[in-house]
């Protein structure tokens, strides 16, 4: 494989960095972008929502991996649009006019809407949504169509649920209702559902990489397996008890909020599966880290996390 030079935006964020340290294992030259700390070495620190910010951007790469994103669902709706869909935008402007030859949108099954709940979620399948759904969702689905429009050969990847050392939504939810004495199952459990593990981004990412545009979307996905097998491996890093109760409506939104109670409801009564056959197709098979242990590292971040007063179990 060749070593390519590749911009990777979204270089401060969990997913960014993994990806940025896996092209630079495979040989590649990297520069980041970043927005939440200062520029180090080889990253420039840029507001990608503003129209002029890629003019401080070094130029001649050969690829760009677009991260960068808000996921916050507190974000106002119009913040979240200017990130996602608007830096989207300046960003393939200018990778056009620069010459790049492969641009690749890190984007999410949420923009299969209330599909991304369920079994057997085909691309080709599974409708993009646009119109309705979290904000969120709606920002990356018109992020995708962006880039489907441009001019620079793509590829779209879509992740589920990402699992590993400073991921900021599932772990976060599993681990504390886990540790309070508040998780359930709706369901018995056994519905697959789909991960995407911190230790394999990088690794797939330069899989990706190194087999070119495919010009359509892909879901990146790693393993896929039960949901009470994932829960139960959290609760045994946890060092608590696995005894899930049952849902209580009122109870969970209050306690939990309805982004985190619906994705315990969601993934646990409904599964949440996204085949990885075209991925498979386009990059071949690829040697992969144990799920067990993005759990594992997942775990010590959240209760340790960098710089953070630490977390231990309440029961």
């Amino acid at each position: 494989m060749s070593s390519q030079r590749i911009l990777v935006t979204g270089a401060d964020g969990c997913v960014g960095r993994t990806i940025v340290s896996g092209l630079r294992t495979a040989g590649h030259a990297v520069h980041g972008q970043v927005f939440g700390r200062a520029a180090g070495r080889d990253e420039s620190r840029l507001d990608l929502s503003r129209a002029d910010a890629c003019a401080g951007l070094p130029e001649g790469f050969d690829t760009v991996v677009h991260c960068a994103g808000n996921v916050n669902p507190a974000v106002p709706t119009a913040r979240m649009f200017a990130v996602n869909t608007g830096g989207t935008r300046h960003l393939l402007r200018w990778a056009q006019t620069t010459g790049v030859r492969h641009f690749v949108q890190i984007s999410s099954v949420s923009v299969y809407g209330g599909a991304a709940i369920g079994l057997n979620r085909v691309e080709e399948q599974t409708p993009r949504r646009r119109w309705l759904g979290l904000a969120y969702a709606r920002s990356k689905a018109a992020a995708e169509l962006a880039v489907e429009n441009g001019a620079v050969p793509y590829t779209i990847l879509r992740l589920p649920m990402v699992i590993g050392a400073g991921d900021v939504f599932a772990t976060p939810i599993i681990a504390s209702t886990l540790c309070e004495g508040r998780f359930f199952l709706a369901g018995d459990g056994q519905r697959p559902v789909s991960l995407i593990t911190v230790p394999n981004i990088g690794p797939l990412l330069a899989a990706v990489v190194a087999s070119g545009p495919a010009g359509c979307a892909l879901n990146l996905a790693d393993h896929h397996l039960p949901w009470q097998a994932l829960t139960r491996a959290y609760a045994q890093e946890l060092g608590v008890a696995y005894s899930p109760g049952r849902p209580r409506w009122l109870q969970g939104l209050a306690q939990g909020g309805l982004s985190s109670w619906g994705f315990l409801y969601g993934y646990n009564r409904f599964g949440g599966e996204f085949p990885t056959g075209k991925l498979q197709s386009h990059i071949g098979p690829q040697r992969l880290l144990p799920w067990r242990q993005a759990v594992t590292e997942a775990v010590r971040h959240w209760r340790k996390p960098p710089g953070g007063p630490g977390r231990a179990p309440s029961v």
